[in-house]
């Protein structure tokens, strides 16, 4: 029972205390920690499951810290989306971890190794304490953590390249964490309360009073999250973060951290401030045409990349696009297909940025130039990158290609159908710079190649071979998630 009623709690700490353990034995018994990272994100995995089936048995699972109730405590609330987030990131996080045990050794340095697994864990610990929380002060702690477990991810290399891309994440991380702290002073000096719940309710009663403070407000809460979330033009740090860290950070960065932040930012706009804030801020048309920019950019500049990894990274620009301007549109259908996408790019990415490090790991190639033949020399890993690559592209039975119809209904929903344009030219784009890819790696043949297995350890095949069948299910069978998902937009839309 006492696990029962404390086990948003135990989720959190869970994985911080594994992250303090393998400080600890990073020291004695490094070959100890990738297997015990492992042990520790599967706890987390398990609570999540747990939590995800009470809340898909209509409960919403709430923690007071202490017995304290707000708003005098700390709360932590776990609806249908913060249940879908953290089995997502535990899940991910899991397969990643599976993935390192024989990645990492190649990618980083033996000494630093162990350190690794410590930010690693203390990440996904900071990442479901942002997605749990109901306070404003808890989510800016997060926020922090999540920041320095990154930076440290991207670090890991311990290369001239990784460095500066970690040191420029670093100074755009705290100048968006600095926004944050500015727009939730003004939430407490606004209404005296950091519990979300209580200042959603103390500005429906005030908005029309302080229209000025409220738009700063939202405005800051919109560059802080936006630069942590990478939304065009915020997203500076991204392409060199993603590209020069190790392969499971850049699935990690990717994949997962990025939708923290949007999942933080969607819920800001439709639970603190609501609909009719959002909208009569003109903070909705802002983020359509911040996305806009973000779907066609993001595409333009992937197009011209030759490095795979980076070429994978801005694609990620793109895709973050997407998810703003499904709920930017504010509608049922928009705001669905937003958080569908977040599930789908999650698989997506994960396995695109495997992928990518294992063809490292095998052939040590990096261009998308070098590529040839690759679809004999490792056919699994090129099966599982060309059910990704279809699925970013938007081809029928791939789960990009819900996603993105979902966004499509929504644009007719909001009486935009102009954006449907936007979203097929995204589609031709991405397939402009994923199918050549393809094509190289099965029909442009090299002297004498055989179809042979891939010669990676299973260990490192098998994450793959998971997200890559998540992308096919997600497109044939999305309906659970969907339903699943339409609990909360009901509710951000009352």
């Amino acid at each position: 029972m006492y696990l029962w009623e404390n086990m948003p709690f135990f989720l959190v700490i869970g994985s911080l205390i594994g992250a303090f353990g393998m400080a600890f034995f990073a020291r004695w018994k490094r070959e100890w920690c990738p297997y015990l990272t492992i042990l520790s994100v599967a706890f987390s995995f398990v609570l999540s499951c747990i939590l995800a089936y009470r809340v898909a048995g209509g409960e919403i699972v709430h923690y007071y810290a202490g017995g304290w109730r707000p708003p005098w405590g700390i709360e932590m609330m776990i609806d249908e989306l913060g249940s879908m987030m953290l089995v997502l990131l535990s899940g991910s996080f899991l397969l990643i971890a599976i993935y390192c045990v024989k990645a990492i050794p190649r990618e980083i340095p033996p000494s630093v190794s162990g350190w690794y697994y410590t930010c690693f864990l203390l990440t996904l610990s900071a990442m479901m304490g942002m997605v749990a929380t109901n306070d404003f002060f808890n989510i800016f702690v997060m926020v922090e953590v999540t920041g320095i477990g990154a930076c440290a991810l991207v670090a890991a290399k311990g290369e001239k390249l990784s460095t500066e891309a970690a040191l420029r994440y670093l100074i755009l991380s705290s100048t968006g964490a600095a926004f944050l702290l500015f727009a939730i002073a003004f939430a407490y000096q606004l209404t005296g309360n950091l519990n979300m719940t209580y200042v959603a309710a103390e500005l429906a009663k005030i908005k029309d009073q302080y229209p000025v403070i409220v738009w700063v407000m939202i405005s800051f809460f919109t560059i802080g999250l936006g630069l942590k979330a990478a939304l065009f033009p915020l997203h500076l740090w991204l392409p060199d973060a993603h590209s020069s860290a190790p392969s499971p950070s850049s699935a990690v960065l990717s994949g997962l951290v990025v939708k923290v932040y949007i999942v933080t930012i969607m819920r800001v706009y439709f639970m603190v401030f609501g609909f009719d804030i959002f909208t009569g801020t003109h903070m909705r048309t802002l983020i359509l045409i911040m996305a806009s920019m973000a779907i066609l950019f993001g595409s333009f500049f992937a197009f011209a990349q030759v490095n795979l990894k980076r070429r994978l990274a801005y694609s990620t620009v793109a895709q973050i696009g997407y998810i703003f301007l499904g709920f930017g549109l504010g509608t049922v259908w928009g705001i669905t297909a937003a958080m569908l996408h977040i599930i789908i790019h999650a698989f997506m990415k994960v396995c695109l940025f495997l992928s990518a490090g294992a063809i490292y790991y095998q052939t040590g190639k990096k261009k998308v130039t070098q590529l040839t033949g690759l679809g004999y020399q490792m056919p699994v890993t090129m099966v599982a990158f060309t059910i990704a690559s279809l699925s970013m592209i938007g081809i029928p039975l791939f789960g990009g290609f819900i996603s993105k119809y979902g966004i499509a209904l929504g644009s007719l929903e909001a009486g935009n159908p102009y954006f449907i344009a936007l979203i097929v030219l995204s589609g031709l784009l991405n397939a402009a710079y994923y199918l050549p890819i393809i094509w190289q790696a099965y029909f442009v043949s090299g002297p004498k190649i055989q179809l042979k297995m891939d010669a990676i350890p299973f260990s490192m095949l098998l994450p793959i071979i998971v997200t890559a069948a998540g992308v096919i299910y997600m497109g044939i069978f999305p309906g659970g998630a969907l339903t699943f998902l339409g609990k909360v937009v009901t509710r951000f839309l009352l």
